[in-house]
């Protein structure tokens, strides 16, 4: 991390703290990180002062020392961020290949004699945002960081004098000082339309510009040029999940998925309406240079008997500077659509690209023609007027209820017959029961009621898949298309069974071969060009069964259907529900992808990006450039470029560490009667029901118990106490069992067992049992002394397997950029650790006023840790 931001963010927050709480408490703050670093350093008296001083805070000072601790991670993560962007511009500035970029793809694909127009055809990566229950920072802290790192840009800036830099310097305390009178935690919980314009904010601030321009180094890199719009979907496109997530979700349903449609059409055109004002202010041709052509021409006299009020004729240079007549003209349909006014808009993207393309026409020239205006046609054929495509999801139980409420005979059916009954039903076009069922079935059937509504009026693209949550029959997902088909024919979806558990995984191919022998489901997928969508589900798995079980059954599956629909001429599409922890499939996406089954890509992939991975992949423009670059290089050559099979002693010895993991693991989670009372009291979870960070409920039942609680929860509340326990458990156990000579094989020459081995490293390097063990004073003696020590012992295991295997000596040796960050935010996170632990402790007994700062300690741990859901 660059010294310079560090220094320089650090010394300024130290301005603001000492003009916002005096000087006394600004040097204590300072003195908490140089203490708690010099803690870490071995320093066992530096411990004893940390501990006491922090016990002895006054209540005045508590929640403004956490707020201080959360404000420098916060910042650290800025100027980790800008370092990342040093990087590439140093790459680009040298001229070098960077790693993992697309310059490095092409060539790559070209020592495998790939043909690059090839791979470009079959090219298709999907980006769904899901609103994350883990994600912590506000809206208005968005704000303000963007604009630190604006003004830090400007501040680095080598044409920057020393009054400019004095100017900015204050700028960035004035951003800070606000920023420090900002709630940090919500005082209500969001709503679902929060969550909604979250997401579109990212859309709004940096995807939407960054796309055009990953998508020219795509072309440029592969030196072929990309079949925009002659092709029935974009090379890149995005879904989103906030407002149609209605799994275990009660503020879901008729309501928020109009709302939502709404939302994302009505930002999509105002993008659109800026972007073509934009052109049209700088589109100043002269038709005595640029010879108008006959269609345009025509064009013009069309627009302007359709909109008789737009002025723009009338201005005298509009005369003689057609193309900014037309672009004014395309801007004033755009408005007229989203003033509502009667006048005559677009019906569709496709009106607006053939009026872009009039312009293009008209041009005479690839420079401009291979600009800004190509760019604004990208955006069109990849956002539209949807922005992004909602998707449904509901669980398989709900789906159940519905159809029985709404089919006779299907409650008291066996599986068989519901399918059959399903079929039948489809087939004949039958709509059952003309009634609305009650609870979370009715506001399914509502649900799709206004989804169709919505595709009536605006397109099949504004809804396009419905995920059928915990799929474990084929019921599930026949009786969801017949649910979509009773809401109406313009109602086209993808329905798309997520495999979540280790045995759905199992038994995933089975119920899709039972899905592709019904007639009624096939004859859907070849109305959608024979192509279906599977998605796997990282976080029950991982919660299930522990992280290697899950990931080798995740693997199976995919190797298992992608056979399977290939033998039978279907094209299949893995998505993908990665969060942003290891136990959930996080790490780097790059080597994730990589690290793929051969064939089961064929270019086409869709994966979730939540909560805290989107701030850190899509905070920036640059950056988003760099995430969704390695994203489409990976697919790229996880595609086409065939690496050989593991041999057979090396998927046996993964077999065996699945098995092992798991039944390690299981005896530990679900086996142990008594170790659910050992997590609800050595972690924060009682915290985060009360933390308003997302909109749904942490727990799909209220008995209380792990299995009803939520993955993602269930990760978080492991990852703010620093034991990280779903991330390794039960991995040191099965590795230790090995033959190390062949484990150090398979991590040299198999992606798959690298990728495994680098994502238990990094687990095991966030991981802190010194902070852990000052949460077992939150236990019971008995239930302290029964667990403690296996989960110590585990964690040595794994910790000295994964040592032996890459032959270092200590954790993430070969990465001493990343050492040195998480050095630099220990010494903050800790401080917030042990005062969660003293926090817990009161609120437990029932300190009421000390709950606000608890859950800031909980949001400032997230920041710290980042991978945290």
């Amino acid at each position: 991390m660059e010294a310079s931001d560090v220094e320089l963010l650090e010394g300024l927050v130290h301005d603001v703290l000492t003009e916002q709480c005096g000087a006394e408490f600004a040097d204590t703050v300072q003195w908490l990180h140089a203490t708690a670093a010099r803690v870490r350093e071995g320093d066992d008296s530096a411990g004893g002062a940390l501990f006491t001083r922090l016990h002895e805070l006054a209540e005045g000072d508590l929640e403004p020392i956490i707020r201080a601790c959360s404000l420098q991670l916060q910042l650290a993560n800025i100027a980790e961020e800008r370092e990342r962007l040093r990087r590439r511009r140093a790459y680009d500035a040298e001229g070098t290949t960077q790693r993992e970029s697309l310059t490095q793809t092409a060539g790559l694909l070209e020592d495998h004699h790939v043909d690059p127009a090839q791979a470009l055809r079959d090219l298709h990566v999907e980006l769904v945002l899901t609103a994350h229950p883990t994600e912590a920072a506000r809206r208005s802290v968005l704000d303000h960081q963007w604009a630190i790192t604006e003004l830090l840009d400007r501040v680095e800036d080598p044409r920057t004098g020393i009054s400019r830099r004095r100017t900015l310097l204050d700028e960035l305390r004035e951003v800070l000082t606000i920023w420090w009178q900002t709630d940090e935690v919500r005082r209500a919980r969001p709503h679902v339309e929060d969550e909604v314009r979250r997401t579109l904010y990212v859309f709004e601030s940096v995807l939407y510009d960054a796309v055009p321009r990953t998508l020219d180094e795509l072309e440029r890199a592969l030196d072929s040029p990309l079949p925009d719009g002659d092709r029935p979907e974009p090379v890149l496109e995005f879904a989103s999940w906030p407002g149609g997530d209605m799994d275990g979700h009660p503020e879901v349903g008729a309501d928020t998925v109009t709302q939502t449609i709404e939302l994302h059409r009505r930002a999509a055109i105002r993008l659109l309406r800026d972007r073509v004002a934009r052109l049209a202010r700088r589109f100043s041709h002269s038709e005595r240079h640029v010879p108008l052509s006959a269609e345009l021409a025509a064009s013009l006299e069309r627009d302007a008997a359709d909109m008789p009020s737009a002025r723009v004729l009338r201005r005298p240079h509009h005369e003689w500077e057609p193309l900014r007549t037309k672009l004014g003209f395309i801007e004033r349909r755009l408005i007229n659509m989203l003033d509502g006014r009667g006048e005559v808009g677009y019906d569709g993207p496709g009106q607006l690209r053939a009026d872009l393309e009039l312009v293009v026409g008209s041009l005479h020239s690839g420079h401009v023609a291979h600009g800004s205006l190509r760019r604004l046609l990208r955006q069109v054929d990849i956002f539209g007027f949807h922005l992004a495509g909602l998707d449904l999801r509901q669980n398989a139980n709900v789906v159940d209820a519905a159809v029985e409420a709404l089919l006779p005979g299907y409650a008291a059916a066996p599986e068989e017959e519901r399918q059959a009954l399903l079929a039948d039903a489809i087939v004949a076009g039958r709509v059952g029961l003309q009634r609305r069922p009650a609870g979370t079935a009715g506001e399914l059937v509502a649900a799709l009621d206004a989804a169709a509504l919505a595709s009536e009026a605006y397109g099949p693209e504004v809804v396009r898949c419905l995920i059928v949550s915990m799929t474990e029959k084929p019921s599930h997902v026949l009786g969801a298309r017949w649910l979509a088909q009773r809401a109406g024919a313009a109602l086209d979806l993808r329905f798309v069974p997520l495999f979540e558990t280790l045995d759905d995984l199992e038994r995933a191919p089975e119920t899709m071969a039972s899905l592709y022998g019904s007639a009624a489901y096939r004859r859907l997928l070849e109305e959608q060009g024979d192509r279906q969508i599977v998605m796997l589900g990282y976080s029950d798995s991982g919660k299930d069964g522990s992280f290697i079980a899950s990931q080798w059954a995740l693997r199976g599956a995919q190797l298992a259907l992608s056979r399977q629909a290939a033998e039978l001429g279907i094209e299949l599409e893995l998505f993908h529900g990665r969060g942003g922890s290891t136990s959930r499939g996080g790490g780097p996406m790059y080597r994730a992808i990589v690290a793929q089954p051969t064939g089961s890509l064929r270019g086409r992939i869709r994966i979730t990006e939540q909560g805290e991975t989107i701030s850190a992949r899509y905070g920036h423009p640059e950056l988003a450039e760099r995430s969704l670059e390695q994203t489409l290089s990976a697919v790229l050559l996880a595609s086409n470029v065939a690496r050989p099979a593991a041999p057979d002693d090396w998927r046996a010895d993964i077999d065996r560490l699945a098995r092992r993991s798991r039944e390690v693991y299981r005896a530990l989670v679900y086996d142990d009667p008594d170790f659910a009372r050992f997590f609800f009291q050595v972690t924060p979870i009682d915290a985060l029901a009360d933390l308003n960070i997302g909109s749904r409920p942490p727990s799909r039942g209220g008995d209380g118990s792990i299995e009803s609680l939520r993955a993602i929860p269930w990760v978080f509340a492991w990852t703010q106490n620093r034991i990280l326990l779903p991330s390794w458990y039960g991995a040191g156990s099965a590795l230790a069992e090995g033959e190390l000579d062949r484990y150090r094989a398979m991590h040299a020459d198999w992606p798959f067992f690298a990728s495994l081995i680098s994502t238990l490293e990094m687990a095991l390097f966030k991981t802190d049992l010194g902070v852990a063990e000052r949460y077992l004073r939150l236990v019971d003696p008995e239930l302290r002394d029964h667990f403690w020590p296996q989960i110590a012992a585990e964690h040595d295991k794994v910790k000295a397997s994964v040592l032996a295997i890459t032959g270092n000596d200590r954790l993430l040796a070969g990465a001493p950029q990343l050492q040195d960050r998480l050095a630099h935010r220990d010494p903050w996170v800790d401080p917030l650790s042990h005062l969660q632990v003293e926090l817990l402790e009161r609120t437990r007994a029932g300190a009421t006023a000390d709950r606000q700062p608890l859950l800031g300690t909980v949001t400032g741990i997230a920041f710290g840790l980042r991978n945290t859901g």
